[in-house]
């Protein structure tokens, strides 16, 4: 009966260690599990306060950005790539970590939205476009489905337009826009237009909600040469280095030298700019934010934020 007696005994222990070896598992297990979560917590309020940070300094930028721009409309009657506005801000460390920022002038390029006028597809702006594709070889009828993009009507421009019996069979469908373009990477939704025409397209056009004619302070020799047809190159090139620019009136323009023999609307002209974009980057460390803000300025030095964009570092 004793040796009965002791086995039950050994056997009775040996169930109460695995036990507690049981218990100390699932307690180790468990204070393993919030530790986990807790330091998942702290880094996601990490983020997100570094998060807020961040978008802290790109309102400051903006801020920035506006009373540069104000500063430019007291002393100055025009816009040229000369004016205090287009010095990027330097390299700025701090606490956090580093931020940069400079201020491109739009109105040098083509407004996309520049096609339609009343709702109504505009020939000269229609013809100054295809220009810019030509030059750049791409197809220059592509632009007529463009222009079936942003009218409002559903009529397809034969045989080059697109609209919703085009889009609604691709996967995945969608329907055309029918309104003006909003962002410039909505051209990647027109049909025909490739990525690879796109990023050709990215340094000569952008996006106004009204009608705007081109800066000629600022206007680049490829958009320059899409002011009248049979513009060469080297005439562009001449035209962008005229001798008195920056101009401080457009007839100034009309009359130099390089402009001779070559006819240009004066409506579609000037020498002053009410489009800009802020871009820049915000470098925390860990986090990082790379932003563009379009800017609107009115000629009495009023700035407004037109939106906002957050860009990866992949795209810009």
């Amino acid at each position: 009966m004793k040796v009965i007696k002791a086995k039950q005994v050994k056997a009775q222990k040996g169930i109460a260690l695995i036990t507690v070896m049981l218990v100390l598992a699932v307690v180790t297990v468990a204070l393993v599990s919030m530790s986990s979560d807790r330091q998942m917590d702290i880094r996601r309020t990490e983020n997100q306060l570094r998060s807020t940070q961040a978008w802290e300094y790109v309102y400051g930028l903006e801020a920035w950005a506006a009373n540069q721009l104000k500063l430019d409309v007291d002393n100055n009657k025009y816009d040229a790539l000369t004016d205090q506005w287009s010095k990027p801000l330097t390299l700025k460390p701090t606490l956090e970590g580093n931020v940069k920022a400079d201020i491109i002038e739009l109105q040098g390029k083509i407004n996309l939205n520049n096609l339609l006028v009343d709702g109504q597809p505009s020939d000269e702006n229609v013809q100054q476009l295809k220009r810019l594709f030509t030059s750049l070889e791409i197809k220059p009828e592509l632009v007529d489905a463009m222009l079936d993009w942003i009218d409002a009507d559903m009529d397809i421009r034969y045989p080059n337009g697109a609209e919703d019996e085009t889009y609604t069979r691709l996967l995945p469908p969608y329907r055309s826009a029918n309104v003006p373009f909003a962002e410039v990477s909505e051209l990647l939704r027109v049909q025909g237009i490739t990525l690879k025409d796109y990023k050709k397209l990215i340094p000569y056009i952008y996006v106004a909600d009204t009608y705007e004619p081109i800066n000629i302070n600022t206007a680049s020799p490829e958009v320059l040469r899409t002011l009248a047809p049979n513009i060469k190159k080297d005439e562009a090139e001449s035209i962008y280095r005229a001798s008195g620019k920056p101009f401080a009136k457009v007839d100034e323009f009309l009359k130099d030298e390089a402009m001779k023999g070559i006819s240009v609307n004066k409506a579609n002209l000037s020498i002053d700019s009410h489009h800009f974009l802020l871009s820049g980057y915000i470098d925390m460390g860990k986090n990082s934010l790379l932003f563009q803000t379009q800017l609107s300025r009115s000629t009495s030095g009023e700035v407004k934020v037109v939106k906002r964009l957050r860009r990866s570092l992949i795209n810009g």
